[in-house]
């Protein structure tokens, strides 16, 4: 540490006494570049090159070098009025050149000699193809969030948009065939990252986001902290112009379809009701100078949770399952002189659910009171210190609050069945706060055909937790019929509990390191380079262990315009990829040491000591630390082409190759020999050490269709066809059989090897407006196990054999599981669940209103699952289970129709 805080002091204490101020780790802005020439093609250095934000009034100003090429890196997305001088010719004038977050937009201009007309006004839309980087990624404008119908109206909800990104339920999203823990997520530039859980730190309304761009593949050096996706999204600012709105968005039970898992055949409706209200103001302070934005969210829900387990009478199969946030948004942006900028921001993020984990086969005692709190402060400082350098520094302090409370004792029991769950949850309650502090300085500088960047990105994490984990202990039963104590085959097989001190601290420090170039060879031909360096604290914090990987990643590409006629984009590229330390992990291994496990086998019931366990049955389990820890990575490469097909509308096809190490996984390093029995230290039944020697592969066909502006639909379209295998899945993955970890080598669980996105945003007459937004993808492969713990290993995850290769996999006839003291032949995931189709349909209708100083009012209705799909969960693999091989509830984020109506006052 003492080698890194040297490093923090000079890179920190040199920027600041420069006053360097710069870009950070993510995309926050776009970039306008282009080459100047005469009317005979010949390049024109010294040109003046004047781009105006029209909506704010804030100006850059850039002067071309001996080859007549400028550019203007870090420009907030924004329509923007171009300008370019140079004596003795007359100038040209762009109007309208709009540019998107992390776009690199190349915009030609060419001069005419001065003559009796004083200036050139060039027209015409800005290229579809940027045709200077490699990188695979997709925006979402604000007029998608705007007509678009967005599922629980998350900022990620249409990041499905993006080729090669499929959702997971609940917001989240994979990409390239890693987990969504693999993402990293970023506002304004700065960690939107939950350390502890790898997952976002809270949402933020759709009205704060201006746009957001989701980069699936191949993003640059200056990107850290993921070996999936990098979600970055840029929120609002006020303009010269006052602008305000106000919304209500309307659902109930009456609009929606019936749930076909909520009641027996005939029954009624499930109570429900939800409101989302709010809206956003912003305007100017000072006009061209100082500008203000602030937006507010309110989600009040009444729903129930649907019990599916057949062991709960019907009557009591319905529960409460209410919800209610509040989202909160200010920002000031000032213009401190014309090469000094800043804007400062705030985010609340509230939210409670009542009787959250309830549903499905979890009863009503699972249910758990979720209290979750995120708030931000953000600070930027954009210098512009020459036309060719630029820095900015962002200062960020984040915490998130989290809170479960139960509904049963501390030290009531978990009942596990195969047909119901009852009793605490084992993993409740729990609690965590975490605060982030971020520090990011960057420098751009741009010489000659090279586009330099350097830059560094701090943050200090600090999280103090509680986590009552199976304190009150688990029964394990393989049968649903009612315990019985003078039947031997009701009793329960497994007891385990464990006992000890929950709270914890825990500490990471993240600091990133990165140098990338833009190099133009060529106008035509762009190579870019660079290598990143990241190190963080959290496994040596925790266990001692240090980080056994080098952590420097390399990365390359190129984007060629073969007919250098910015219509067409061969591009491609390799690289590695580090994902950041998930803390629930290095938390685990700390509660380790604080806890005494007790695994019982077949005990008593309730008294699990009442059946005279004999001492090795009552050995305790533990985890342990690594031995050696490596940061996850993946190695990832592309070649691909994107091509203008006509003016508006282009078309992309990419492979990407994708391949994992060091993936997270939890062996049980103690595991009895199959045939006797017995393990390796007696002292101990199973000893868990988290290990990083997991592997994943992925092979993607990643097309896109899109058409902008002009009349007519705006269109959307990604298909993927993809295979991705893994011998390992989440952290906490056990193989069946421990002396053969090879065997689980298989389709991965989330694993889609189809899946075809639209999106159409349709403009009719008479103001109306529709838009559309669908999703097909194939079924996710399931596990198939056995119910019992065949091998003897007292982890109840084993597969059958295979008894009839063209047997139905939904069949108990299909395998064999009479056996003991080994595993079976079952591959892992050989079952494939059923296909997922979702059609969200949102129609318009537009009133001007502007005699009461009202600009426009929406009206609308939205169909959530237009078509009323029935988008199944994963069916049960138990084949002790009554209802082996069938779906005992709906996907992971999916529902059946849902109409919401609503309207919006825009002024």
């Amino acid at each position: 540490m003492r080698a890194v805080r040297r490093i923090l002091q000079v890179v920190v204490g040199t920027g600041l006494c420069f006053l360097l101020t710069a870009y950070a780790a993510a995309q926050t802005g776009g970039t306008l570049q282009g080459r100047i020439v005469d009317d005979q093609g010949l390049a024109l250095p010294g040109v003046t090159v004047t781009l105006r934000n029209v909506e704010t009034g804030w100006t850059r100003t850039d002067v071309t070098d001996e080859q007549g090429w400028y550019r203007a890196p870090v420009l907030p997305p924004g329509i923007y009025a171009m300008r370019a001088e140079l004596s003795g010719f007359a100038p040209a004038i762009n109007e309208r050149v709009p540019l998107t977050l992390g776009q690199e937009l190349t915009v030609n201009l060419t001069l005419r000699v001065a003559t009796l007309q004083e200036t050139v006004t060039v027209t015409g839309a800005a290229p579809l193809i940027e045709t200077s980087s490699h990188t695979l990624g997709t925006t979402v404008s604000r007029e998608q969030l705007d007509s678009l119908p967005v599922p629980g109206r998350t900022f990620t909800a249409l990041a499905q948009t993006a080729p090669g990104v499929t959702g997971v339920g609940g917001g989240g999203v994979n990409a390239g065939g890693q987990l969504s823990r693999n993402n990293s997520y970023r506002i304004d530039g700065v960690s939107n990252d939950n350390n502890i859980l790898a997952s976002p730190r809270g949402g933020i309304s759709l009205e704060a986001v201006r746009e957001y761009i989701v980069i699936a593949n191949q993003f640059a050096a200056e990107h850290g902290d993921a070996s999936g996706a990098i979600v970055s999204v840029v929120t609002r600012s006020g303009t010269n112009d006052f602008q305000g709105r106000g919304f209500l968005f309307h659902r109930d039970e009456s609009f929606d379809a019936r749930n076909p898992f909520s009641k027996a055949q005939g029954s009624g409706k499930a109570p429900f009701s939800q409101q989302r209200f709010g809206g956003f103001a912003g305007g100017p302070i000072v006009r061209d100078r100082l500008h203000y934005f602030g937006t507010y969210e309110g989600t009040r829900l009444d729903q129930t949770a649907v019990i599916t387990s057949p062991l709960v009478p019907v009557a009591e199969r319905e529960v409460p399952n209410n919800e209610e946030g509040n989202q909160y948004f200010g920002r000031a942006d000032g213009r401190l002189n014309d090469r000094h900028s800043l804007f400062v921001r705030y985010r609340l993020d509230a939210q409670v659910a009542y009787n959250n984990g309830v549903g499905g086969l979890n009863t009503f005692e699972r249910g758990v009171d979720s209290i979750n709190r995120n708030q931000d402060v953000v600070v930027n400082h954009t210098a512009v210190l020459t036309p060719r350098v630029l820095n900015e520094l962002r200062v960020q302090f984040g915490r998130h609050f989290a809170d479960n409370v139960v509904r049963t004792p501390l030290d009531a029991p978990t009942i596990n069945r195969p047909s119901g769950n009852f009793g605490k949850a084992s993993n409740q309650p729990q609690g965590r706060t975490e605060d982030r502090w971020q520090l990011v300085n960057n420098l751009s500088y741009s010489i000659r055909a090279h586009d330099l960047k350097f830059g560094i990105d701090y943050s200090r994490v600090r999280a103090t937790s509680y986590f009552n984990n199976n304190t009150g202990g688990t029964f394990t039963f393989t049968t649903d019929r009612p315990f019985d104590a003078n039947d031997l085959t009701t009793y329960p097989t497994q007891y385990t509990r464990n006992i000890g001190d929950p709270n914890l601290l825990r500490k990471n420090d993240l600091l990133g390191l990165f140098v990338q170039d833009s190099w133009r060879l060529t106008p035509q031909f762009t190579l870019n380079t660079g290598v990143r360096y990241d190190r963080e604290t959290a496994f040596k914090e925790a266990t001692g262990v240090e980080d056994a990987a080098l952590n420097l990643a390399p990365r390359i590409g190129f984007a060629w315009d073969p007919f250098n006629d910015q219509r067409t984009v061969i591009r491609g590229g390799g690289g590695l990829y580090y994902s950041k330390v998930f803390l629930n992990i290095t938390g685990n291994i700390m509660l380790a040491r604080r806890f005494v496990g007790v695994t019982i086998v077949n005990p008593g019931f309730p008294d699990p000591y009442s059946r005279g366990q004999t001492a090795p049955q009552a050995a305790p389990s533990t985890t342990v630390a690594p031995d050696w820890v490596k940061t996850p990575m993946t190695r990832q490469l592309s070649l691909g082409v994107k091509r203008e097909l006509r003016a508006g509308m282009a078309a992309s096809v990419d492979f990407v190759n994708t391949r994992g190490r060091n993936l997270y996984n939890a062996p049980d390093v103690n595991a009895p020999d199959p045939v006797s029995g017995l393990r390796p230290n007696p002292a101990f039944l199973r000893i868990t050490q988290y290990q990083t020697t997991g592997n994943s592969w992925y092979n993607g066909l990643q097309m896109g269709l899109e058409r902008r502006g002009g009349r007519g639909p705006q269109i959307g379209i990604s298909y993927t066809l993809s295979k991705q295998t893994r011998d390992v899945e989440d952290f906490g993955f056990t193989a069946q059989d421990q002396h053969n970890r090879a065997a689980e080598k298989a389709l991965a669980s989330n694993d889609r090897r189809h899946q075809l996105v639209t999106n159409v945003v349709w403009a009719l007459p008479a103001d109306f407006q529709i838009g559309l937004f669908t999703q097909a993808r194939s079924g996710l492969p399931f596990n198939i196990t056995t119910g019992v713990d065949n091998n003897r290993d007292t982890n109840i995850n084993d597969r059958p054999d295979l008894a009839s290769p063209d047997g139905d996999p939904r069949d108990r006839a299909t395998y064999n599981a009479n056996f003991t003291g080994r595993v079976g032949n079952l591959p892992r995931n050989s079952g494939l669940g059923d296909a997922y189709f979702e059609a969200h349909l949102r129609v318009s209708k537009f009133v001007r209103l502007s005699r009461i100083r009202v600009d426009r009012l929406e009206v609308f209705v939205e169909a959530l699952n237009a078509t009323n799909f029935v988008n199944l969960g994963a069916p049960t693999g138990n084949l002790r289970s009554a209802v082996f091989g069938r779906s005992t509830g709906l996907a992971s984020g999916a529902s059946p129709r849902q109409i919401e109506l609503g309207f919006r006052v825009d002024f």
